[in-house]
């Protein structure tokens, strides 16, 4: 698939017929106003985070402002319209009030963020083929997904966000936990939290892989920089969860896989 259908197939973008049949050179036009939201939404998540714990409602009202400007220019209409909806009808004596919207509104621009990137990386993971295919090719009707996250409360909303998927979830609290496992276990999928003490996330997908184990791996974040991104990808990410956890969102990520 072309990074151009890539783009397009993303569901959080919104074009009309005649923008997807766009020249290349408008495409190409297109690709840089991506760029630009991958590397400045991060700055722009912080400032508006400050100013909601500050309680600074003229900057508060200012930064949503600016991220709903920056939606509309990458076609991602719907996430923009409910943006300018919220500040529409935001109530400047009560600024608490809108900080779950907030919450959301990161993490769904976050999760655009990394879709994006993802579409615009040309280079293809190498895959094990052989062990991919004895996996695609075993009658399961119980597929185990490995869930390592520090966080026993992230691991519960995981598991209950995954109840109508067809998988059983094992949950571990360590990378050395983890590894132990997969004495006793055969993976499907891995979901691996980056942030954990004493063995990243990152650090945890090397071993897998210098294990031989190549199952898809998604990674649990909160962080869609783009250099985090990458780092992510080049250790073999599949996919990722952006946190706080939107159950359709890793119930619909973790199908794809299964």
């Amino acid at each position: 698939m072309s990074i151009k259908d890539q783009i397009f197939s993303i569901p959080e973008l919104d074009f009309t017929e005649d923008e997807m049949e766009m020249a290349d050179d408008a495409f190409e036009n297109f690709l840089e106003l991506l760029n630009v939201f991958i590397v400045s939404f991060p700055a722009k998540e912080m400032k508006l985070k400050v100013a909601m714990n500050t309680k600074n409602v003229n900057m508060l009202l200012k930064h949503l402002q600016d991220i709903g400007e920056m939606l509309r220019g990458i076609r991602a209409n719907s996430i923009a319209d409910e943006c300018w909806k919220k500040l529409n009808s935001f109530d400047r004596t009560k600024p608490e009030k809108i900080e779950p919207y907030i919450s959301f509104l990161c993490s769904n621009v976050n999760a655009l963020s990394i879709d994006i990137q993802m579409a615009l990386t040309e280079s293809k993971k190498e895959v094990n083929q052989e062990a991919t295919v004895v996996l695609q090719s075993e009658q399961r009707t119980n597929k185990n997904l490995l869930a390592v996250d520090d966080d026993a409360y992230c691991l519960h909303l995981l598991k209950a966000a995954l109840k109508d998927v067809p998988c059983k979830v094992v949950p571990a609290s360590s990378g050395k936990e983890a590894l132990n496992m997969l004495s006793k276990i055969r993976p499907h999928l891995f979901v691996l939290d980056i942030d954990m003490p004493g063995m990243s996330g990152i650090e945890l997908a090397k071993q897998l892989r210098q294990q031989g184990q190549y199952a898809p791996i998604l990674f649990l974040t909160g962080n869609a920089t783009r250099d985090y991104v990458q780092e992510c990808l080049a250790v073999g990410a599949s996919d990722f969860i952006v946190k706080p956890i939107n159950p359709e969102n890793v119930a619909n990520r973790i199908r794809k896989f299964l």
